[in-house]
C-alpha cells in the first residue's frame, strides 16, 4: 500500500489539506485520505441498527412516579413475605 502522506511523484511529505505538492507541483488527488469505513466500522453501525433500530417503549410517568414514591414499601412488603415463608 504507497503511502498517502508522501506526493506520488516526488515522494516529498504533503499536508493532508495540500492540494498539490510544493516540491513539483504535482496535483495531489484529494480522495487518498478517504479510504472508506472498514469492515470492523459496518459491521458496528449494522449492530447498532439491530439494537436501537425501532422505536423504544418507554415507561408511563404515573408508573414511575409511582415506584418512586412507594418503591421502598413494597421492597420491604416482598422482604417480609418472603422471610415470614422461609422464617
Amino acid at each position: 500500500m504507497p503511502d498517502r502522506s508522501r506526493c506520488p511523484n516526488c515522494g516529498e511529505y504533503v499536508s493532508p489539506y495540500a492540494a498539490g505538492c510544493a516540491v513539483c507541483g504535482a496535483d495531489i488527488d484529494f480522495r487518498r485520505w478517504d479510504s472508506g469505513p472498514t469492515r470492523v466500522t459496518r459491521a458496528g453501525s449494522w449492530l447498532s441498527a439491530l439494537s436501537f433500530g425501532g422505536r423504544q417503549q418507554r415507561v408511563h410517568p404515573l408508573i414511575l412516579r409511582g415506584l418512586l414514591l412507594f418503591g421502598g414499601s413494597l421492597v420491604a412488603a416482598v422482604v417480609g413475605f418472603v422471610s415470614g415463608l422461609f422464617g
